[in-house]
């Protein structure tokens, strides 16, 4: 064995310039003068004084208004009340031709009541076989031509019974009681006829009964316009108790007047 003491040792490293390194630098305090480090010399820079712009003046531009100036507030306008004049002028129109139109009918009225029948008392009865009118109090009969008036000449042709067909029928213990008459328009004019407001029938109690509506064909109540010298023949259908045998039919040519012409019927 060798007895070198192991080369590990750091005291017997070769010198790391040995090895390939670079030799190490002596201290400072080592090196000449000349050598020495030498620094700058201080240098002397004077402050530079900061330069405050002038003051600049901007002359300052005039404010332009953004908005219009309001325009004077008008006093509001009145209300025209022309609409007042028109209503009040159209329901004086309205309010005076009311009256008129009154007037005119009351007039009609008076007029009508002098020509035709007033009462029974004044009625004007004709047999079918004599031409010589005759004033009588009585009431009329069938078959008998009676004149109402200046208008009509009206005839009760005939009274019967019915039982009505399959579509309408009386109730138990009533029965169609059916008066056929004639009626001619003996004025200068066309004249109207409502069956269901001229004519009224009513029993010796004296319950009054009200015209029926059927679907008999062989039924046409005398109803509608007559012609000048036109005769108009219907059927009255009232329904009647079976028990009740005697009534009165009837007829007031005009139903703003108060007169009526009577005939006796008898079932």
């Amino acid at each position: 064995m060798s007895n070198q003491p192991p080369n590990n040792e750091p005291w017997q490293s070769p010198p790391p310039y040995q090895t390939g390194g670079l030799p190490p630098s002596p201290p400072q305090w080592q090196l000449p003068p000349y050598q020495q480090s030498q620094q700058p010399p201080n240098t002397y820079y004077p402050e530079q004084s900061y330069q405050q712009p002038p003051n600049t003046y901007y002359p300052q531009q005039p404010y332009q208004q953004l908005y219009q100036p309001m325009p004077p507030q008008q006093p509001p306008k009145k209300k025209s009340r022309l609409w007042l004049w028109i209503v009040l002028a159209v329901v004086a129109v309205l309010l005076f031709g009311c009256i008129g139109v009154f007037a005119l009918i009351s007039n009609a009225a008076k007029n009508i009541t002098t020509t035709t029948v007033s009462s029974v008392d004044t009625a004007v009865a004709t047999g079918t076989t004599g031409n010589t009118p005759v004033t009588s109090t009585q009431h009329f009969t069938v078959g008998q031509v009676v004149k109402v008036g200046d208008t009509w000449d009206v005839t009760v042709n005939s009274v019967k019974t019915s039982r009505g067909d399959q579509y309408s029928a009386p109730k138990s213990g009533n029965t169609y009681l059916i008066i056929d008459l004639t009626m001619k328009n003996i004025s200068s004019q066309e004249q109207n006829v409502s069956s269901l407001i001229s004519f009224d029938l009513k029993d010796s109690t004296g319950q009054k009964y009200t015209e029926t509506i059927t679907t008999m064909s062989d039924i046409h109540p005398p109803d509608g316009k007559v012609e000048a010298g036109a005769p108009l023949r219907g059927q009255l259908v009232y329904e009647v108790p079976t028990s009740i045998k005697d009534y009165t039919l009837s007829f007031q040519a005009d139903f703003t007047s108060s007169g009526q012409t009577i005939w006796d019927i008898h079932m």
